[in-house]
């Protein structure tokens, strides 16, 4: 039966009525802001009407201006998990799995050349944490290789509308968010791009930011909604308020917190203590299995790889038995906001009043219950991870509040002052810096920390090998999702570097040793570090402990690793030509100019015009004409078997290999792209006869792969030779037939490599490629789009040739 009305839609997917202000949603639209109570329907309320707005709305008018990707940031895994589950049960439900696929960017999940990259034009949720998303946006997308970070920022940054949920637990997020909301407006992009932030507890001054000073749309909910018998129950469920009494200063007080809570379980029913660090919680969870035998006891925090995290998740959602001994759960923060638990008894350490708020939400949060009750201790002297202030204010709320039966309206009514914390604020000078993604000079980047999470909060992506106390070897495979643990840079990884060296990924890589010695400059966000399983420091049922000792159980056999990714490093340039099927040169220019006017004909971006789309088409056509040089000629021959040589040179140019060997190309860092851009900035200019925007169609070239962009810089080994990436000066690019004709022998100039003008006046590389960032109809948005359509029309146009095959 088709859908014919938003209620009819939310019936379908979620078996309920909606509440009226998720009609709302429907009909007017997600707004700026969304401010309702804990257990309000938050997720339905923006995911439902977004999928009725692009894909059942009856108005084609409404279908297009809403974005075709919903990016759903959340603060934390255990709730990316959680509203995975719930987006596809009400996908399958509509049957829309297949037409709007849902995707989770999470702790290395996402795969280089997932599906959702490959067609950009398609409808899609993506899912995932902030760092994992808000990274890409930023054009450093933690866990990916930096030569694909410029594939997101530009697919994240148009024709996406952003869900921010849970803002309270943001931190610099909140106001980067803001900021490259604002500063989307003021650069334009190529698709329409907008935002949504949403909690129980706003602070609402916190959202305006130097360029995004308002928030001009507001769903809260009213007192008609108020009204709704099945919201009532929920806005009306109870809890007492009471004080334990644990001595912070004891060294026995995580005894005392666990006695305080196993004292007060009942059989039948969850009790649930909500700590402020990871370690008070192991702690705490150590104390409550001796001292509760018989009673199942759930540990739960950021830090378990993934399956691990699922699994103990499901144990702490799986309904109870009423006759059975109930369950405990010691948690973090994890389960703070958003997480569907209905606790009977609550304790948890003083924090922040928002937060205390979000966890007084998981007590009695069905509101079934009679005698709930929320128990609460006085944190550590430290205070961490919170502010002392607002803990001292929040210790004195609660203590008016001794034995006071509350609703989750009525603490959020409180007023309870929280001291603003003050975080690094994206510019724009620092977004527009930020579009470069080469190291500089000493192999550094620009630090995105700050914009994302506070400086402690680092966290590095572990996987645990069976080293045998050695290097990884050359062709130690990348690990595989299942295999990563986010672990805190800092104090605790160092105890695990005291047992074992721990090794990262060369992206440069010149040598045979694709993994080096971490050391303490390598050191950032989301970098991915093997480590000796050997070494303990991880058990799946504690998750994250430096103090456990080995061995660390490996991933099971259905979580085969990852194969080793040669695109992530600089010289090699075997995914480029190693295909599985042979291609000639110009069938694959003509397939990529297909792809890019086919994904352009699809998506019709409002904020391209017609000669910059025609540059990403004209790009397609010629970007691989340097594959025509001599030496990577020479590496695809050498690819084919022996016998076959003599066969495959004669029917050059190739593009794609088809042949059972992998070489190196010979001088090894050549790069085709670099010959390429070359050419048509030289002899090659003609084919760029008519093309309105020949400069970008030049910068679309070089920048397919990623590795060329606003800087090109030969590597050290090249330095007395003269070689710039493979090329001299003077090398000759054969005449290459293209579709529609034929590009002349080249002589290949290494002239526009070079600081400063040339002699005649014509710019230098970098001087063109910033012209281009900084001219009023591209900025670094529109810009970084149209170079992701080109490099996945490539991909596209290679995946489809093995397909054929």
């Amino acid at each position: 039966m088709p859908v014919t009305s938003f209620q009819q839609m939310a019936r379908t997917a979620s078996g309920h009525e909606p509440y009226r202000w998720q009609g709302r949603v429907a009909v007017d639209g997600l707004p700026e802001l969304l401010a309702v109570e804990t257990g309000a329907g938050k997720t339905a309320g923006v995911v439902l009407p977004w999928l009725w707005r692009r894909r059942l709305h009856p108005d084609p008018a409404v279908r297009g201006a809403t974005p075709h990707w919903l990016v759903f940031c959340l603060p934390l895994r255990v709730l990316v998990e959680q509203v995975e589950a719930e987006v596809s049960g009400w996908l399958r439900r509509l049957d829309l799995t297949e037409a709007v696929p849902l995707h989770v960017a999470m702790g290395g999940r996402e795969d280089a050349r997932d599906p959702w990259r490959l067609h950009p034009e398609r409808d899609a949720i993506v899912l995932g944490t902030v760092d994992m998303l808000v990274s890409r946006a930023l054009n450093r997308g933690y866990g990916a290789s930096r030569f694909s970070w410029p594939i997101d920022y530009g697919l994240f940054n148009n024709g996406t509308h952003w869900i921010f949920d849970e803002v309270q637990l943001l931190g610099p997020a909140l106001a980067t968010g803001r900021q490259l909301q604002g500063l989307r407006g003021d650069l334009q992009t190529a698709l329409p791009t907008s935002s949504t932030w949403m909690s129980a507890t706003v602070d609402r001054p916190a959202l305006r930011t130097v360029d995004n000073l308002t928030v001009d749309s507001v769903v809260a909910l009213t007192d008609e909604d108020r009204a709704d018998a099945r919201l009532a129950v929920r806005l009306g469920a109870t809890k007492t308020v009471r004080q334990v009494s644990v001595d912070p200063t004891d060294k026995r007080r995580p005894a005392a917190l666990a006695r305080e809570l196993v004292v007060r379980h009942r059989p039948g029913t969850l009790s649930l203590a909500v700590l402020n660090t990871v370690r008070t919680a192991r702690d705490v969870h150590a104390e409550v299995i001796r001292q509760l035998p018989g009673v199942p006891v759930t540990l739960l925090h950021s830090r378990f790889r993934p399956g691990d995290r699922r699994e103990r998740v499901e144990e702490v959602l799986a309904d109870l038995d009423p006759a059975g001994p109930g369950r405990v759960v010691v948690s973090t923060q994890v389960v703070e906001a958003g997480v569907d638990l209905s606790a009977a008894t609550l304790l948890t350490e003083a924090a922040p009043w928002p937060s205390i708020v979000q966890r007084a939400g998981r007590c009695n949060r069905d509101g079934l219950a009679d005698d709930a009750v929320l128990l609460w201790a006085e944190g550590l002297k430290t205070s961490a991870p919170y502010d002392a202030v607002d803990v001292a204010a929040t210790t004195l709320a609660l203590m008016k509040l001794e034995g006071v039966s509350c609703t989750a309206t009525s603490l959020r009514a409180l007023d309870v002052p929280v001291v603003r914390q003050v975080h690094a604020v994206l510019r724009r000078t620092d977004l527009l810096g930020l579009f470069d993604t080469a190291p500089d000079l000493s192999g550094n980047d620009i630090d995105i920390t700050p914009f994302i999470r506070v400086s402690d909060e680092l966290d590095l992506q572990v996987a645990w090998r069976p080293l045998d106390g050695t290097r990884p070897g050359p062709h130690e495979p990348t690990p595989a999702a299942a295999e990563l643990c986010p672990v805190p840079a800092g104090k605790e990884l160092r105890e695990l570097a005291t047992k074992a060296m721990l090794w990262r990924l060369d992206h440069l890589a010149r040598g045979e040793h694709t993994w080096v010695r971490l050391a303490a400059r390598d050191v950032r966000a989301g970098i991915v570090v093997l480590a000796d399983s050997q070494a303990g420091g991880y058990s799946p049922a504690q998750g994250w402990d430096p103090a456990l000792r080995g061995p660390v159980p490996l991933v099971g056999a259905d979580s085969q690793p990852g194969p080793v990714i040669p695109d992530e490093t600089l010289p090699d340039d075997r995914l480029s030509y190693a295909t599985g099927t042979w291609v000639t040169l110009q069938d694959h220019l003509r397939d990529v100019e297909a792809e890019v006017r086919a994904i352009l004909k699809v998506l019709g971006p409002p904020g391209l015009g017609a000669g910059q789309m025609e540059a990403a088409a004209v790009a397609g056509r010629l970007h691989d004409v340097g594959k025509a040089h001599r030496v990577f000629q020479s590496t695809m021959e050498r690819s084919a078997p022996e016998p076959d040589r003599p066969g495959r040179a004669a029917g050059a140019p190739w593009a794609k290999s088809g042949g059972p060997h992998r070489p190196r190309h010979s001088p090894r860092f050549f790069r085709h792209e670099l010959a390429s851009a070359l050419a048509l900035l030289g002899d090659g200019a003609d084919a760029l006869r008519g093309v309105a925007e020949p400069e970008l169609v030049v910068y679309l070239v070089a920048a397919h792969h990623g590795r060329i962009r606003l800087a090109i810089r030969s590597v050290p080994e090249e330095e007395q030779t003269g070689r710039v990436l493979g090329i001299a000066d003077g090398d000759v690019l054969p005449a290459v037939r293209i579709p529609g004709g034929e590009l002349p022998p080249c002589r290949l100039s290494l002239t526009p490599v070079q600081l400063g003008r040339a002699a005649d006046g014509a710019p230098s590389w970098a001087e063109r490629a910033l012209a281009l960032l900084a001219h009023e109809d591209l900025g670094p948005f529109r810009l970084s789009y149209l170079e992701a359509i080109v490099r996945l029309a490539d991909w596209r146009a290679s995946a489809a040739a093995e397909v054929q095959t």
